[in-house]
C-alpha cells in the first residue's frame, strides 16, 4: 500500500544528495540566497521524500529539497518538515498526518498554485514537485 503523509522528521533520519556545484561555489548566489532565506524564515515549504525501507534501510530519501537539507545541516536545524510517500506503508508504517486530497498538500506550501502533484494509475500520490522540477533530468531510484 502506498501512503503519503506529512511529518516532522529528525534530520539524521533523512538521506540527501550534496551536490558539488551547490557546495563548492559554482552556485554561490543561489547558495547565499537560500541560506539567507532559511535563516530568516526557516523552511517555507516541506521537503518531499520517498520511503521504502526495503531499499534504503531506515532512511527517508529526499526527492525535492536536497539543497535545503545542506543548509539545514549547516544551520543545525534538527527537525525537518516533510511530505513522505511511503511505498511500503503496509509493511513499514510511518507516523504522520495522512493526506486524502491534493488541497491538503497544497496548504503546506508557500506557492501552492505552482505545485505539481502526480498520482499513479491507482490514484496514489507518487510525486510532489515544483513546476520547474520536471524540466531537469534526475535519477533517484
Amino acid at each position: 500500500m502506498i501512503q503519503t503523509i506529512y511529518a516532522k522528521v529528525p534530520r539524521e533520519k533523512i538521506t540527501y544528495l550534496e551536490r558539488a556545484e551547490f557546495i563548492n561555489g559554482q552556485e554561490q548566489s543561489f547558495y547565499d540566497a537560500l541560506k539567507a532565506s532559511m535563516i530568516k524564515y526557516g523552511f517555507k515549504d516541506p521537503v518531499y521524500c520517498w520511503y521504502n525501507s526495503k531499499n534504503w534501510g531506515n532512511k527517508i530519501k529526499i526527492i525535492v529539497g536536497n539543497n535545503r537539507m545542506v543548509i539545514a545541516k549547516e544551520l543545525n536545524i534538527p527537525i525537518i518538515p516533510a511530505i513522505i510517500t511511503n511505498f511500503k506503508a503496509d509493511e513499514f508504517p510511518l507516523e504522520g498526518r495522512v493526506f486524502k486530497t491534493d488541497d491538503e498538500i497544497r496548504a503546506l506550501f508557500h506557492l501552492p498554485d505552482q505545485l505539481q502533484i502526480r498520482r499513479d494509475k491507482n490514484g496514489d500520490i507518487d510525486q510532489v514537485m515544483p513546476p520547474w522540477f520536471s524540466k531537469v533530468k534526475h535519477h533517484y531510484v
